[in-house]
């Protein structure tokens, strides 16, 4: 039998990034004021962060953020925080606006601090607000990626990522994050991942996204934090 790494037992380690606060979620502005929604991106992140951390296969988890209470609740649950989103790991593409290239600039280099750290290691770029994630959806996508090389999760509008697996060792996570990011990863020579995966696939932007995701059934944490904003998703069985 083979004595390959590949047959070792998986271990994968999660990047997961955060903008600053003030800037995140603003297409959800006609629905919440600026302080609703940082609490609610908040409550996103402690959900999401919860559920791949209970993956067995998971040996770490880290954060790559400038923002100082996103990563005061990462360190409170465990996360490792990659604070400097400085150092710029690849060329400017024209696709990219000044903010997207430095989140994947930011991911590329965290990718590479990890691997430099955790030898033999499978890394993953997951986003940060996926509220109905559910910890088998996770560790099947996990078992799929780790198929080979490089892959993604394109979520459920067909246009994003909702994760990006870097399975191989000598294969760079190579982020590309962004509006229509699924294309760019595809063309880039990611391969897509088949599954029946609703909550990994449902990362939220816009209201209808959050609708989506309450209908597949939220965490904890963010089904308090809509409590406490009493938003409800409107009915879908009414008559017209």
């Amino acid at each position: 039998m083979s004595t390959a790494t590949r047959s070792v037992a998986p271990r994968a380690h999660v990047l997961v990034a955060v903008k600053e606060l003030h800037a995140a979620k603003t297409r959800l502005s006609g629905v919440f004021d600026t302080d609703d929604r940082t609490g609610l991106v908040l409550s996103m992140l402690r959900d999401t962060l919860a559920v791949v951390s209970d993956v067995a296969t998971v040996v770490g988890v880290t954060v790559v953020t400038p923002d100082p209470a996103v990563a005061r609740l990462a360190r409170s649950v465990g996360a490792h925080v990659y604070a400097d989103p400085a150092p710029v790991a690849a060329e400017s593409r024209p696709e990219e606006s000044g903010t997207e290239h430095g989140l994947n600039a930011a991911l590329a280099a965290a990718a590479e601090h990890v691997r430099r750290n955790e030898s033999g290691v499978d890394v993953v770029a997951l986003q940060a607000d996926l509220p109905s994630l559910r910890g088998g959806e996770f560790g099947e996508a996990l078992a799929a990626a780790r198929t080979g090389g490089r892959s993604v999760v394109v979520d459920h509008h067909g246009t994003g990522t909702a994760a990006l697996f870097s399975c191989d060792p000598a294969i760079p996570l190579d982020p590309r994050f962004g509006p229509g990011s699924a294309r760019r990863h595809l063309d880039s020579g990611a391969r897509p991942l088949d599954g029946y995966w609703p909550g990994l696939r449902t990362d939220v932007d816009t209201a209808d996204d959050l609708d989506a995701a309450q209908a597949l059934g939220v965490g904890p944490a963010t089904r308090a934090a809509l409590d406490a904003l009493e938003h409800t998703p409107p009915s879908r069985c009414g008559n017209e």
